[in-house]
């Protein structure tokens, strides 16, 4: 499979134009190196922004207010709520991701950090 096929299965222009400005929750499982669950972790926020070459951005709302968490550019991942669905908060968000991800556990960057 080339480069260009695993992007067009991947990311779907269209429909990323369609997340923005609606709620995503995203569910994270990292797995350590011998594929054991190490953690688990639940955001949730508005699609702020969603391209192909940086990702999808959100802000997040809750716990993690006013932070932003980009997931990778893979609009294949995401797929719409189902009715009861709800966060950890009880909000009932538009859309929902799940990701399992081989490596340390990553945190949501505060909005307003200066490099």
């Amino acid at each position: 499979m080339t480069d260009d096929i695993d992007a067009d299965v991947h990311w779907d222009a269209d429909f990323a134009k369609g997340l923005l400005g609606k709620t995503l929750l995203m569910n994270l499982t990292f797995l350590d190196e011998d594929g054991e669950v190490a953690e688990r972790q639940q955001f949730f926020g508005v699609v702020i922004d969603a391209t192909e070459d940086e990702g999808i951005v959100l802000d997040l709302l809750g716990e993690h207010d006013g932070d932003t968490y980009t997931l990778p550019p893979q609009t294949s991942a995401i797929q719409a709520a189902e009715a009861g669905v709800t966060t950890l908060a009880g909000e009932t968000p538009d859309f929902i991701a799940n990701w399992v991800i081989h490596g340390e556990p990553d945190v949501p960057e505060a909005a307003n950090d200066e490099d």
